[in-house]
């Protein structure tokens, strides 16, 4: 009996390790100011990154510099209801104020902002709907249609929800040039319809894309509270699809609420914390290195791997 227990026991640390796939070991860059100790996106700019903290903070940029040192406080011309992500193409930034843990906000949208001699200026909203959500008095945590997740693929905007029920991102994409609506006279949002779905088993809170190699990031983390593990996605992008089936999941070596990546000029990925800990961290290896361990794909993959 000791012996069949032994080699249950066996089979299942064998089972759980395959389940873990890749790693990828993080190294701490610095331990944020207590102002922005809710950190919950992130970009690179110029020789660093900006950030800045989710609801209940006031509505400010963090500049920061290559080693995480707030350089700079940028105050915006909108309120923080609930800042979730930070994109950026030149000197537009685009703000996803589309946080809703409720379910139950109908105000979401996308700020846009131009960023000029270190200031910012609200050029437009972009408001957000989704035309699959009916209910709008859901229990707290028992919805789809939480957003904490931006970036630019290609010139369009592309955002993903956090499903709370089944712990995978819905693709939901606008253009960057849909600008032209003055914050005054915001009208009711045309709704989003799901460009695509990805089984990405965790709670999706960060997104960056590289256009070099055509590579989608999507940083996430365990629902659990407790021991919250934390992973991030690389997919390829071709034609404007997710190839999902080609997508590789790194299990990262620090736990916690990660909520910002950002792939910096030096070619590593940069991911933020939330909390009172070290916040801002380095992967061990860049980019290129992680995709070059596998083989790369030829025309002939990316053709038969298009998804309907």
């Amino acid at each position: 009996m000791r012996l069949i227990f032994s080699l249950l026991m066996l089979l299942s640390l064998t089972s759980c390790g395959s389940a873990q796939g890749l790693s990828l070991a993080l190294l701490p860059v610095s331990r944020f100011d207590s102002s922005l100790s809710e950190t919950s996106g992130l970009i690179r700019w110029q020789q660093g990154f900006i950030s800045h903290n989710d609801s209940g903070n006031a509505p400010e940029l963090f500049v920061l510099n290559h080693e995480g040192k707030i350089s700079a406080r940028l105050t915006a011309p909108a309120k923080n209801h609930d800042w979730e992500d930070i994109a950026a193409q030149g000197n537009t930034l685009y703000l996803a104020d589309t946080g809703n843990n409720s379910g139950r906000r109908r105000e979401l949208n996308i700020l846009v902002l131009n960023l000029a001699q270190d200031t910012l200026s609200l050029a437009s909203i972009l408001p957000v709907a989704y035309a699959e959500q009916t209910n709008f008095q859901p229990p707290r945590h028992q919805h789809n249609f939480d957003a904490e997740a931006l970036t630019v693929v290609n010139n369009e905007l592309w955002l993903f929800t956090k499903r709370w029920l089944d712990q995978e991102t819905a693709i939901y994409t606008l253009p960057t040039h849909q600008g032209a609506m003055n914050a005054a006279t915001a009208t009711e949002p045309t709704p989003l319809q799901a460009q695509q779905q990805l089984n990405t088993q965790m709670l999706v809170t960060g997104a960056d894309f590289d256009e070099k190699t055509n590579t989608l990031m999507l940083l996430g983390y365990s629902r659990s509270w407790f021991n919250r593990h934390a992973w991030i996605w690389l997919y390829p992008i071709h034609e404007g699809r997710v190839l999902e089936h080609l997508g590789r999941k790194f299990t990262l070596s620090q736990n916690g609420q990660f909520e910002g990546i950002s792939l910096a000029d030096d070619g590593f990925i940069y991911v933020t914390r939330e909390g009172h800990d070290t916040n801002l961290f380095r992967s061990q290896q860049t980019l290129a290195t992680l995709l070059a361990e596998e083989p790369p794909l030829n025309n002939t993959t990316l053709d038969n791997a298009k998804i309907q």
